[in-house]
């Protein structure tokens, strides 16, 4: 049985904690395995100067998501025996050289908005690199906010908005805030309060699979699938699996404006969806059915979408 595991991991501090805690939990089950982190920079790291939608087809890496390439070149390659992802990160169609072998319990789904003390909540101009955000932003408060391009990572984001003149806020992963201990109301960036004020899921929906933190190995490594498997939340791994295959159906990656999640309510399973035709109507779905087969959730969801969508209706 193999006692170390590398783990590959790209360097933000968030991204380190999440694996410090897919680590712990590998740990938990397997108490004599000793890990070395190995930090990859990625595309969507090296290349802050342009949207995250443009990166994959700057960097050349087509479908793959643009935190997730190189370091699916590190696991292939076998620099590392396994890969620590946000789930939201990867693209819905799975190269078929890896697997999901695990996902951790799922952290609070939902979207934060912090907010500079005095903003004017009627004409807000928010920073935000995500293309569903800038959808949402502008449907939620019905065009009198502004969305306008930030990169970075949370704390990056965090200074950058105090300070900007221009914004009044930006919007962040709730997940992301708590994993950093960044919890409650109100967070103290460099001697300025900032109040987080929490997004409701359905108002404003998450990104697919949003909260999620997954434990990529190659398909053939029977060894390292042995350790990382009893880790896996199945609640967790049913509903992601439900928000996946919407994405795949939907052939979404990151420049496609479309968010949504999957909640479990014993022997069925709800998913919920927006996604923003190119005009910029946003259309809803909801769909209901068995927990065992979400991808026949995520498959009702996505006809009943193309249905709303259809040039014929």
């Amino acid at each position: 049985m193999k006692t170390t595991l590398r783990i590959g991991t790209r360097g933000s501090e968030l991204a380190l904690k999440q694996t410090e805690l897919a680590l712990a939990a590998i740990k938990a089950h397997n108490p004599q395995v000793e890990a070395e982190i190995v930090i990859i920079k990625t595309d969507g790291d090296e290349r802050t100067d342009i949207p995250l939608c443009k990166v994959n087809k700057v960097a050349g890496t087509q479908d793959k998501g643009v935190f997730v390439a190189a370091i699916e070149r590190a696991l292939a390659s076998g620099e590392i025996d396994c890969a620590v992802h946000s789930l939201k990160d990867m693209p819905g169609q799975p190269d078929p050289a890896f697997e999901i072998t695990a996902v951790l319990p799922r952290e609070d789904i939902w979207d934060a908005l912090i907010l500079k003390k005095g903003a004017d909540m009627s004409h807000l101009t928010l920073g935000t690199s995500s293309v569903r955000r800038v959808q949402l932003i502008r449907t939620y408060w019905s065009g009198t906010a502004k969305a306008v391009s930030i990169r970075g990572n949370v704390h990056t984001r965090l200074r950058k908005l105090v300070e900007s003149d221009e914004l009044d806020g930006i919007v962040l992963a709730r997940a992301g805030l708590n994993r950093l201990g960044l919890t409650g109301d109100s967070i103290c960036i460099d001697g300025t309060t900032l109040s987080v004020v929490d997004m409701s899921k359905d108002s404003f929906m998450p990104a697919l699979c949003q909260g999620a933190i997954a434990i990529e190995t190659r398909r053939d490594d029977a060894e390292t699938h042995a350790l990382v498997a009893p880790v896996n939340d199945r609640d967790t791994e049913l509903c992601v699996r439900a928000e996946r295959a919407f994405l795949s159906m939907l052939n979404a990656d990151c420049s496609v404006p479309v968010a949504g999640y999957a909640t479990l309510n014993g022997d069925f399973m709800m998913m919920r969806a927006i996604y923003f035709m190119p005009n910029g109507m946003p259309v809803r779905v909801t769909h209901r059915g068995e927990t065992d087969h979400p991808e026949e959730v995520a498959a009702g969801a996505y006809a009943k979408l193309q249905a709303a969508i259809s040039p014929d209706k």
